[in-house]
Parts: structure tokens; C-alpha cells; sequence
């Protein structure tokens, strides 16, 4: 299940690294203390975005970092880390002033491993990401060019529908983008005859429908899988 803890600040306040670690704290002290009344291990797989007051910021929130796995003992280092990524941030915005911390987050069973870890050293942007349908490799975005080079533009009755060459596959997509960007129609066209619906949810979460299966993806990684399963006809029972 995605989750999220939402901070929201009493009054405006500028966002430096003792705002972010004290809700980083905070955070850790909410979600940790009831995971460790299980005697199991759990970790979580989380990103931070702040909602700024700069107009400029599209939707006015802006992700700190992509998607990291944590466990409580990783408190220092995920601070570090959004403390690191926060230095990047305030080069790009004039304004700091924030009104809102929101955590989003996903519980999963286990350690971390020692690759993910790595990932709290790397403040580089995530670049696409891909995940397997069908042995179809598909991109984890509901941009158009990270299919491959935009083709084509043109417009139909509510959409904005884009023609696209992917080179290495060799796939052409075609993608209807809705006019306000929260619905993507896809189909590869050719012998595939595969098509989906990408729905946006938030800037950093979105559910791709294919079939009976429906993929979400949160900061460009597979969250959660739901699938629809046939129902059992049911058998009429004859009364004596």
C-alpha cells in the first residue's frame, strides 16, 4: 500500500537543513516506532517532496531526490542524503519558502540490500527506468520522448496524440496524451498490438493499466502489482 505522512508547517518558513531534518526525525519516529513493534524486518522504500510558495515550481512541490530503499538504522545516512540533494535544489529556485514536508512511502518486507544503499550516495538525477510486460521491455515514464524521437504532433478531439520511433526496438508508439496530462492512451503499432492507459495520480505517481494487470509506479519505480483474477461461476444447488 502507498502510504504518505504530510507535515504541514505552521507558518512559511525557509527550508534549510535543520527544517528537513527535524521532520526527517519526526518522520523516522512516526512510521519506524509502529514497524518496530513487529519483530520482523521492514524497510521502506521512500522519496521527500516539499510544496514551495514560488510560483515557478510546477504544482508548487518539488521532489528533494528519486526513490530510496531505508531501514531505521539508515536515519543518518537519509538525512545526509536529502540534506546533499537540498544543496542542488536552492541553486535552482530564488525562493525557499515552503508551507508543506510530505513523505510518500511503501513497506517492504526485508533488509536493504547493499547495492540499494549505495543509491543514499548518488545525488545524480534517476534517469528512465524500465520494467518487463510480456517480455516487452516498457518505460517507467508517462513522458513521450523517453519512448524514443518524437516523429510526429498533432491534435484530436481532446488529446494531443504523438507519433514515436524507438530505434534500438525499433517499436513506433502512438500516444494520446489527454489536455490536461493526467491520461497517456498507448499503443504500439505493429504485430505487438499491446496498448495501455497511464493515469496520473501525483507528479511522482502513476498507475499503468494493461489488460487485467495494473502496475504503479512511484519516483519511476514498481510499487505495487494488482491483478484481476477470474471469479468462479458459482453452482445452483438443487432444494429437496
Amino acid at each position: 500500500m502507498i502510504q504518505q505522512k504530510i507535515y504541514k508547517l505552521n507558518q512559511e518558513l525557509i527550508l534549510t537543513n535543520e527544517v528537513l531534518n527535524s521532520h526527517i526525525l519526526l518522520f523516522w519516529k512516526d512510521v519506524f516506532s509502529k514497524l518496530n513493534q513487529d519483530k520482523t524486518t521492514k524497510h521502506l522504500m521512500v522519496l521527500c517532496k516539499v510544496k514551495y510558495l514560488d510560483e515557478e515550481v510546477e504544482a508548487g512541490y518539488k521532489t528533494l531526490g528519486p526513490l530510496r530503499r531505508v531501514e531505521f538504522k539508515d536515519l543518518e545516512l537519509f538525512s545526509d542524503y536529502l540534506s546533499d540533494r537540498l544543496g542542488i535544489l536552492i541553486d535552482s529556485y530564488s525562493s525557499n519558502s515552503i508551507s508543506e514536508i510530505v513523505f510518500t512511502y511503501v513497506i517492504k518486507e526485508g533488509q536493504v540490500s547493499p547495492e540499494d544503499r549505495l543509491f543514499l550516495e548518488d545525488l545524480s538525477e534517476k534517469e528512465t527506468t524500465f520494467h518487463d510486460f510480456n517480455k516487452i521491455k516498457l518505460p517507467i515514464s508517462m513522458n513521450p520522448s523517453d519512448y524514443g524521437t518524437i516523429r510526429g504532433q498533432t491534435k484530436i478531439e481532446g488529446y494531443s496524440r504523438y507519433f514515436v520511433r524507438n530505434i534500438n526496438s525499433n517499436r513506433i508508439y502512438e500516444i494520446d496524451i489527454s489536455l490536461d496530462q493526467q491520461i497517456n492512451k498507448v499503443s504500439i503499432i505493429g504485430s505487438s498490438d499491446l496498448n495501455w492507459v497511464d493515469t496520473k495520480i501525483d507528479e511522482n505517481l502513476f498507475k499503468r493499466e494493461i489488460g487485467k494487470t495494473t502496475f504503479y509506479f512511484l519516483g519511476g519505480e514498481l510499487v505495487l502489482v494488482k491483478r484481476m483474477l477470474a471469479a468462479r461461476s458459482f453452482q445452483r444447488f438443487r432444494q429437496s
